[in-house]
């Protein structure tokens, strides 16, 4: 469960220290930003993903934005967006996350 930013950040890092334990072949980086948002990119197909902690209405939730690098390797806008409950966002899910969209490319139909 995430109940402010630090909690996101210290739960995203963990997740990508995990999966970089099962495969080593992979480059995750970690980064917080000024907004307050953090960010998890793929350092081999420029993939990342912005996570922020936000209140919606009378909920907390993680929302997560997923982005593909353009031709020159900048980015624009999001390919997609979400988010998710606070209770239901853990490391098992960020590791989903990486699994699915920095490293293997699910389309986001498939999930």
């Amino acid at each position: 469960m995430i109940q402010n930013y630090e909690e996101l950040y210290i739960t995203v890092q963990s997740a990508v220290e995990a999966y970089l334990k099962q495969d080593d072949t992979v480059e995750i980086v970690f980064q917080k930003n000024d907004n307050n948002t953090c960010e998890i990119k793929n350092k081999q197909n420029g993939k990342k993903l912005v996570m922020m902690f936000a209140r919606m209405s009378d909920e907390y939730k993680v929302g997560f934005a997923f982005y593909e690098p353009d031709a020159y390797g900048g980015f624009s806008n999001p390919e997609w967006i979400d988010d998710i409950g606070h209770t239901e966002f853990d490391e098992k899910f960020a590791l989903t996350l990486i699994d699915q969209h920095l490293v293997r490319s699910a389309p986001a139909s498939d999930w």
